[in-house]
């Protein structure tokens, strides 16, 4: 027998928060490219446009996997921690990539520091939730 659970309102603020999120992490990856080419030099520019074809489809597979990863948790499915398991293996590689490869810490201290530091943590907290969300039946 399944019982069915109803999640406290909490959890729907959360999901619409991680749908939220990633709406705008998908519109602002858009300008991504506009932003760095107006704060860096031509070189550090031109250096950073040499990226690895397999950086960019693991760039898209950690985009992608956590807006799976956010419907699901929007529609209440436990593979929505599967998703963000894997957004957050991705994204934690992409970052540290950016960071230590293309060495933008001279740039920016924002883009540096603060946004992979903001995009990794709301990546930690959306898999951690949605795994408690699973674990307390919030998930079906």
């Amino acid at each position: 027998m399944v019982v069915n659970v109803k999640p406290p309102t909490s959890f729907w603020i959360v999901a619409t928060f991680a749908l939220l999120w990633n709406i705008i992490e998908i519109y602002f990856s858009s300008f991504e490219l506009d932003m760095l080419q107006e704060n860096m030099t031509t070189e550090e520019f031109d250096s950073m446009q040499s990226i690895p074809f397999w950086y960019i489809v693991i760039f898209l597979i950690a985009l992608f996997s956590e807006m799976l990863g956010s419907f699901m948790l929007f529609m209440r499915r436990k593979v929505a921690t599967v998703f963000f398991a894997i957004a957050l293996i991705t994204l934690l590689f992409i970052e540290f990539y950016w960071l230590f490869f293309f060495d933008i810490k001279k740039t920016s201290i924002v883009f540096s520091i603060v946004i992979p530091m903001m995009v990794i943590g709301i990546a930690a907290f959306l898999y951690y939730y949605s795994k408690k969300a699973a674990k307390k039946g919030w998930l079906k």
